[in-house]
């Protein structure tokens, strides 16, 4: 049972009760709370899994948590409104994001969504939309039609249609504080099924979630979804970080090392000389997790422990694949359903919470300016087990986060407080990878070629230039990423070609 699940109960019980009499009535629920399991897990289903009359009303308590006031609280999800979460959300961008926190911190998030919902009338679990199943054919999905979520509009007009149109009344927080309605102007085709079991599933000793980024980018172009602050803006957020959130459970349950894996060094301040980022510390699992009161990252790295109880349903992405052996030598579950679940799925023990930390550091030893520009642009160097790499820090933005593989900014003198600004979080990137004298172009080796209309594997849709420009990405980064897929793509349409 949930801190305000008992909050509920004792504001429940009549005043007028006896100390004794009270006494007796909350010790078997504190004694329940505390050794309380998840015997019975709430279902996230896929969108084409529900019924009709599902689909309404689970919209229809969306409309209702829109209309609650701004509650400016985190810990109680019966009293609060969309708006406390885009506002969080925003306010902790860059503390929840490019880093150890993202997939625990968005976990917390939509637990207390899915609380939220529930209070307001929503029988059942978050719903999910699965992209990798309708990668290129998504805007077809009943989702996006008039009846339900609406479709494309363009940059900065209102969602043409649908229950979250303009017309429809519909309005939400925006970055200035003021009601404001949601825009939707994405296009291009996500990462299908077969890319994220290969790429990410098949293949990964850490998790990585690049599929997340394209989701935002190709569905929500340069209007809501697609910024990475104010997604939480258009309701569809909630599918889709659903859906990143199922990925991210099936990756824990390959390898029983993977429910608690959480890595990275956090550097604290923002000044690159100062001798903190010389002992950058590795992450903690038992420190809070941004915005949500009393959790951690290890209370929430275990979906069938007491406080989340939940599971997934299978859907059409959930196709066979062959992943590496685990790191201690077992073979790799890559079925969650199946039996094996069980034990690579126990609670971890409460005793053995604050335990849980990074499984290897990342190993950031030291970071100096070497230069500034005379538009104030700073050239800066981070030392990662002896490897040296170079940064280019744009003019009022600070270091916050170090990481061997990217560095995450914040805007100088921007204070952690959800209470200070509102667009602030918009002006520094989140990520930036270290900066190289050639942009990466990808070389298709002689045995490959490119797919053409007829191929089964195909490539996402890839930012442009200009894209990746508007959104403070570091393009070298970007574009090795993007050839890494090319030629992941160009081997997969390859092996289907191989005779049998």
């Amino acid at each position: 049972m949930t801190p305000y699940q008992i909050q509920s109960m004792l504001h429940a019980l009549p005043l007028s009760l006896p100390p004794q009499l009270l006494l007796l009535l909350l010790l078997p629920l504190l004694a329940s709370t505390a050794n309380a399991a998840c015997t019975n897990p709430t279902l996230r289903r896929e969108w084409n899994q529900l019924t009709t009359s599902e689909k309404h009303a689970y919209i229809s308590a969306v409309k209702k948590l829109t209309s609650r006031p701004l509650s400016h609280q985190y810990s109680d999800p019966t009293r609060m409104s969309i708006d406390d979460f885009s506002f969080t959300h925003a306010k902790n961008s860059h503390w929840a994001h490019a880093n150890a926190e993202f997939l625990p911190f968005h976990r917390a998030m939509l637990k207390r969504y899915e609380q939220a919902l529930q209070s307001a009338g929503w029988v059942g679990g978050l719903v999910y939309l699965d992209e990798g199943a309708v990668y290129d054919s998504w805007q077809k999905v009943d989702l996006f039609s008039g009846e339900y979520f609406g479709g494309m509009g363009n940059y900065a007009e209102c969602i043409p249609d649908g229950q979250f149109s303009g017309t429809s009344g519909y309005k939400n927080m925006a970055s200035d504080g003021s009601q404001q309605c949601v825009h939707r102007c994405g296009s291009g085709s996500l990462w299908s099924s077969q890319q994220i079991n290969s790429q990410l599933l098949a293949k990964a000793t850490t998790y990585e979630h690049n599929f997340h980024a394209v989701g935002h980018v190709v569905i929500g172009g340069k209007c809501d979804f697609g910024r990475a602050s104010w997604s939480p803006r258009d309701p569809f957020f909630y599918l889709h970080h659903t859906y990143v959130d199922k990925v991210y459970w099936k990756w824990q349950n390959l390898c029983p090392s993977y429910k608690t894996a959480y890595e990275g060094n956090l550097a604290d301040g923002e000044d690159p000389n100062s001798p903190l980022l010389g002992n950058s510390n590795p992450v903690r699992a038992d420190l809070p997790l941004e915005s949500w009161a009393g959790l951690t990252a290890a209370d929430v790295f275990d979906t069938n422990n007491d406080l989340l109880c939940y599971t997934y349903s299978p859907s059409a992405g959930d196709v066979e694949y062959e992943a590496m052996r685990c790191p201690d030598g077992s073979v790799a579950n890559t079925n969650p359903w199946t039996s094996l679940q069980a034990t690579a799925s126990q609670t971890i023990p409460k005793s053995k919470k604050k335990r849980a930390r990074a499984s290897r550091t990342n190993g950031v030893t030291s970071s100096k300016v070497v230069s500034t520009s005379i538009n104030g642009t700073r050239h800066v160097q981070v030392t990662c087990n002896n490897d040296t790499r170079d940064y280019i820090v744009s003019t009022g933005c600070s270091i916050y986060k170090l990481f061997c593989s990217h560095i995450s900014l914040a805007p100088t003198g921007y204070v952690h407080d959800a209470s200070v600004g509102y667009a602030a979080s918009d002006k520094c990137a989140m990520v930036l990878r270290p900066r190289c004298d050639t942009v990466p172009v990808y070389v298709r080796p002689a045995h490959l070629r490119a797919p053409d209309a007829k191929s089964v594997y195909q490539y996402p849709t890839f930012l442009t230039d200009a894209q990746v420009s508007e959104r403070q990405l570091d393009l070298c980064g970007t574009r090795k990423s993007d050839a890494k897929m090319m030629e992941m793509v160009d081997e997969l349409n390859a092996a289907l070609r191989v005779p049998k």
